[in-house]
């Protein structure tokens, strides 16, 4: 049977670069939706209520500031990670992620979907400049990005990854702020489509089931293991 596998845009490379044999239809969203968490929320219940035929769906987003909550399943299994962002699962664990935010807790993190979508920090700057000029473009975004002294692009080995790295600098450029580079790592996206799904890492919402903002916590001690 098919699985359907929603997601963001700013996984799409990763996501079809494990993707098994078996049969899998992906359907993805762009990254802006995230600047809006009440309209995704909206628009994946859509997507969720007209679904029919699938016996599992695998909802490839984190909390995503809220965007998720209170979903709810049709006569299906959903399946989510449990994180808040996409950034845990380009690290490979929520471990990873823990450690690279007490290395420094100002720290923007990219991809290469991170900087290749209309939603993406060069794109904002470029329609703001087209339409406020420089100088007030430079005001704006240094107080948006003023809590911020770093930006980490995480390497995940797809096709072409050298011009998503390129546009990561040109980011960290454009906000004046340190630009570093970190290993990425598939392992949690590749449990994410193909299995297993343990309790530690997923949310598996039986049919006819909600999800609770609850389920994404995480006990300290299993986010160190």
């Amino acid at each position: 049977m098919t699985l359907k596998i929603i997601a963001c845009e700013v996984l799409q490379e990763e996501l079809l670069a494990v993707a098994s044999e078996r049969n899998i239809e992906f359907e993805f969203l762009p990254q802006g939706r995230h600047n809006y968490p009440e309209k995704l929320n909206q628009e994946l219940q859509n997507i969720l209520n007209g679904l029919t035929g699938y016996s599992q769906v695998i909802l490839a987003f984190g909390l995503c500031g809220g965007a998720a909550k209170n979903l709810q399943t049709g006569d299906f299994t959903l399946t989510i990670p449990r994180v808040h962002d996409c950034i845990p699962l380009l690290l490979g664990s929520r471990a990873s992620f823990e450690k690279h935010r007490l290395e420094e807790i100002g720290t923007l993190y990219t991809s290469c979907g991170w900087t290749n979508s209309e939603g993406s920090i060069v794109a904002e700057y470029n329609r703001t400049y087209e339409k406020y000029g420089e100088k007030r473009t430079a005001r704006v975004f240094a107080m948006i990005y003023s809590a911020y002294k770093r930006v980490l692009f995480i390497r995940t080995g797809i096709p072409n990854e050298e011009k998503y790295l390129q546009r990561s600098r040109e980011i960290g450029q454009l906000l004046k702020l340190d630009h570093q580079i970190t290993q990425g790592n598939l392992t949690y996206i590749d449990k994410l489509v193909n299995g297993p799904w343990s309790e530690e890492e997923f949310i598996s919402i039986p049919p006819y089931g909600l999800i609770d903002e609850s389920y994404f916590m995480v006990q300290e001690d299993a986010v160190r293991s």
